[in-house]
């Protein structure tokens, strides 16, 4: 049984600045005043809706407001698992040691994850490069949702998802996530990266175009398109 859950995001900053010298150098240059206090939208009012086992995908480039989105999601969601939480930890362990009750089930995740490889799996986490460091947490996080309550709604934040990681590694890594949220439909996974070529593989279920400035655009696609932001 999935569920579905709408939260609605918005955030904008101050922008009124110290009148320092500099500061008050350049306004002068074009005539603008630095003693009014404005805000600046990073990210409008916008409705999102969050379904079990959907895929959703926020695309824009670097400093447009994604990771702001994920935080928003975030701070409305209670317990979100959040990538960046399961990359901490002091465990150095073998990994086979860290991941699923049995030797079966850590080998079953370790592969989703695109960590098969029996020498990888015996090694600690110290010993790994940063984009095998980045699949452990990848399995941690399966790991995690798999062993949730059977009843809870799980919603799985990865920021940057695949950044770390070459191209096909992470094309690879995406097409076992959509795989594995289409067998869980207590899940909602949500990337979000300025990789775009990963959408092919993921196959959203949303696509959430965040351009730099203001606005974004959200689109709910049927499967197996080649979904894209329009230019």
């Amino acid at each position: 049984m999935t569920w579905r859950r709408s939260i609605t995001v918005e955030r904008a900053v101050p922008t009124a600045v110290e009148p320092s010298e500099r500061v008050l150098e350049v306004a002068s240059m074009f005539g603008l005043g630095v003693d009014e206090s404005r805000t600046q939208t990073i990210i409008p009012r916008t409705e999102i809706e969050l379904r079990g086992g959907e895929v959703i995908f926020i695309a824009g480039p670097s400093g447009s407001g994604k990771s702001t989105i994920l935080r928003c999601i975030a701070d409305q969601v209670r317990g979100c698992l959040r990538f960046e939480d399961v990359l901490r930890g002091g465990d150095d362990r073998p990994i086979i040691e860290q991941i699923g009750s049995t030797v079966e089930e850590a080998a079953m995740i370790l592969s989703l994850a695109g960590l098969a490889d029996a020498f990888v799996m015996l090694r600690r986490p110290s010993e790994l490069s940063d984009g095998q460091r980045y699949r452990l947490g990848l399995a941690r996080l399966i790991e995690r949702a798999t062993h949730a309550d059977e009843l809870a709604e799980i919603v799985i934040l990865a920021d940057e998802f695949g950044a770390t990681l070459d191209r096909l590694t992470a094309s690879v890594a995406a097409r076992n996530v959509r795989r594995w949220v289409d067998r869980r439909p207590r899940v909602c996974f949500i990337a979000a990266t300025t990789h775009d070529d990963l959408i092919e593989a993921l196959e959203p279920d949303v696509l959430i175009c965040k351009p730099l400035g203001g606005g974004i655009e959200i689109h709910r696609r049927s499967r197996h398109r080649d979904p894209e932001c329009p230019s």
